[in-house]
């Protein structure tokens, strides 16, 4: 996998990019994009799903306060109330563009763990 691809894919993703946009933006195909992202997702939700488990959802940051937080280091990120709570309520929807931002941050923290 290539980092910097990685990375700059994340970065518009934190910032509500579609798919789409993103091949156009960074000249790499749809399929490609899709496929890191599905990475993200299945590198992540065993530890999402440890982090967030049975959870009740309290508050749901709408999109302007979540392309905010999703700003914050791994570490804040992840132990801030509205963004576990956004965790919990949309771990499933596998097409959000904040959770794909949020499993980026997420796999490199476990990266830089091992």
């Amino acid at each position: 996998m290539n980092p910097k691809l990685e990375e700059a894919i994340a970065g518009l993703r934190c910032v509500n990019k579609p798919v789409k946009q993103i091949a156009k933006t960074l000249g790499v195909k749809k399929d490609a994009i899709e496929k890191i992202i599905k990475e993200w997702i299945m590198d992540t939700d065993p530890y999402i799903n440890k982090l967030v488990g049975e959870r009740k959802v309290n508050n749901i940051p709408d999109a302007n306060e979540m392309k905010l937080l999703v700003k914050m280091a791994p570490d804040d990120l992840l132990s801030d109330k509205r963004i576990l709570d956004y965790i919990a309520k949309k771990r499933n929807d596998h097409h959000d563009r904040f959770m794909d931002c949020i499993r980026y941050k997420i796999k490199i923290m476990l990266e830089n763990k091992k």
